[in-house]
């Protein structure tokens, strides 16, 4: 059963915001709050009631993605629910055998796995023709060697989808994907310090001989980025994309509350005023739009880069950026951009930038002649 937005804001404002400034310092992943996440049926929203999961539609996962980093003010558990689902359990769900399902869906569900995906590498990142991980076939399954850089969660994930190159056709890399447990010799994860998204760890990984069943391969031969790479970052990017209205909203308030406690009064005049109102009359039209996408996202997540739910991607992707910049400045210029929770979160609304260069790739591609 799906949890109302009133019950995943007090979760999130008890116990996630309760223990932010603790878990932040120490840059960890909480296991506890995690099985509680599982417990109240955030990690399993929109997987089907019989593989374990809450059921719910997109629009609800939106919702609750947004509530969430609204009443939480963790982007960085938000990002690794978001990659938890979009790109291990959802992949699971839309290319897994009926077995991989039973196995692993429950646990990923009820938060006693957390799951993840392997794919950007060193230099190229997560460009098909740049994937040097490699899967070489023998009499009982795969053998995989290779490396893997900046895997969300994957220092603390216990099962990934990985990308690795199967072969060659034509002159072009035939990719597929694996389920790997982290507990199979051979494998090794080394968490990466970002200095933001601290409580969402982000690793280096090595396969150096990972033995495999030809069972763990996930979907067909060869369909790894047609299929699974496309559709599971259009999901993620539009969760991303979803969640992100609340964070900032969380962040205006906060600055809100700093200038009127130093003003005696939130007396803006001129442009500041009309800035303030324009800026937050916007998140309103990104809550709507965002959820859309959400929407196109699930309903056809491979088809999104053809339609015109992509181009309110690009345009959301970089009206963020500027969002966030906006709100920073203003912090900034009326001496309220520290304390907590207001510098954990400005300094995690880097993520937007790191989105925003992404998502000028795409418009690049679509928009410049």
């Amino acid at each position: 059963m799906v949890a109302s937005a009133e019950e995943i804001a007090s979760f999130a404002s008890e116990e996630v915001l309760g223990t932010l400034a603790e878990r932040y310092e120490a840059g960890v992943f909480s296991r506890t709050l995690w099985k509680r996440m599982g417990e109240i049926g955030l990690l399993g929203l929109t997987v089907p009631e019989e593989y374990g999961g809450s059921g719910g539609t997109p629009l609800e996962l939106a919702v609750a993605l947004r509530e969430f980093a609204r009443a939480g003010c963790d982007l960085g558990l938000t990002l690794s629910w978001i990659t938890h689902l979009a790109l291990c359990e959802k992949s699971i769900e839309d290319f897994g055998t009926h077995g991989q399902k039973l196995e692993y869906l429950p646990r990923l569900s009820a938060g006693e796995l957390v799951g993840a995906a392997a794919v950007s590498e060193p230099r190229t990142g997560a460009h098909p023709g740049g994937i040097g991980t490699v899967a070489r076939e023998t009499s009982s399954g795969f053998t995989l060697e290779g490396e893997k850089i900046y895997i969300t969660d994957g220092p603390v994930a216990d099962v990934l989808v990985v990308m690795a190159a199967t072969g060659e056709e034509g002159g072009r890399k035939e990719l597929s994907t694996f389920l790997v447990e982290s507990k199979a010799e051979g494998f090794s994860a080394k968490q990466l310090e970002l200095n933001f998204l601290k409580t969402s760890p982000h690793g280096r990984m090595l396969f150096d001989g990972v033995v495999v069943r030809k069972e763990a391969m996930l979907g067909a031969r060869g369909e790894a980025h047609s299929k699974f790479s496309r559709a599971a970052f259009s999901r993620e990017r539009s969760l991303v994309i979803a969640a992100m209205p609340g964070h900032f909203e969380s962040a205006a308030r906060v600055v809100a509350r700093g200038i009127t406690a130093r003003l005696e009064g939130f007396d803006l005049e001129g442009t500041p005023l009309y800035s303030w109102i324009h800026h937050m009359a916007a998140l309103e039209g990104y809550r709507r739009l965002s959820s859309s996408v959400v929407e196109d996202a699930f309903r056809d997540p491979v088809g999104l880069h053809s339609t015109g739910s992509m181009d309110v991607l690009v345009y959301l992707g970089v009206s963020y950026a500027k969002w966030a910049g906006w709100i920073q400045e203003v912090a900034s210029s009326h001496g309220v951009g520290s304390g907590f929770p207001l510098e954990l979160m400005l300094n995690d609304m880097r993520l937007v930038m790191v989105g925003e260069k992404l998502l000028v790739k795409e418009g690049r591609k679509r928009f410049v002649p």
